[in-house]
């Protein structure tokens, strides 16, 4: 069965009130999407593509003639039974980033970024940290050899940017000069659009950097 044959199928059955759903959500009995032919894996995975999934009512709520798919119900949105195209396959605007960087020593960028940024560790293996940046996932990886890039490779957008410095020099982060920059006592330039911005660098020489827009 296609995308349309199981919408249709699903919408044609009558919503069943036995067991709770959340607002916008319709409980569907299993029984009569299986009494009318439909491939129980097929439908099942057409459900869960939908945001929905498969629950059994408890035994105890159940009639003694009732079988074992008397007690399955899909659990739907609302708006995945009324018509339309299928929805579209996930892609790259609707995923989440990961950042990637490098080091030739993972404990020194381990403390660096935990103990010096203050980011919260999420994992480690013998050739990576992971760290939760806000959401974000970031991966520092294990390298024979690096060639820092001339730019920077990894930013924060910060509310305040000079509290942000000062608690991180406080960690031990030491903050740029650029030489032909124009840059204030703690390190800021100001861009001609008005963006503050300051730069500092990892123990691999990587230029991280911190903006306020």
């Amino acid at each position: 069965m296609d995308h349309e044959q199981i919408q249709a199928l699903l919408a044609g059955i009558q919503p069943s009130d036995a067991i709770p759903t959340p607002p916008g959500f319709r409980a569907i009995p299993v029984a009569p999407a299986l009494d009318a032919g439909a491939a129980a894996e097929e439908v099942e995975a057409w459900v869960k593509g939908q945001s929905g999934w498969v629950r059994r009512m408890p035994p105890h709520f159940l009639p003694p003639e009732a079988t074992e798919r008397d007690a399955l119900f899909y659990v739907l949105p609302e708006k995945a039974l009324e018509g339309g195209p299928p929805p579209a396959p996930p892609t790259l605007p609707t995923a989440d980033l990961i950042a990637f960087m490098p080091t030739t020593d993972l404990v020194r960028a381990r403390v660096f970024f935990e103990k010096g940024l203050g980011l919260p560790i999420a994992g480690e293996s013998p050739i990576a940290c992971t760290f939760d940046a806000n959401g974000t996932t970031l991966r520092v990886i294990l390298v024979e050899k690096i060639t820092p890039a001339p730019y920077t490779a990894l930013g924060w957008n910060v509310a305040d940017i000079e509290a942000t410095i000062r608690e991180l020099r406080s960690r031990g982060v030491v903050f740029e000069d650029f030489e032909g920059v124009e840059q204030d006592e703690l390190g800021i330039w100001r861009s001609p659009g008005g963006a503050r911005v300051a730069w500092f660098k990892d123990p691999d020489g990587n230029t991280l950097s911190l903006t306020q827009f």
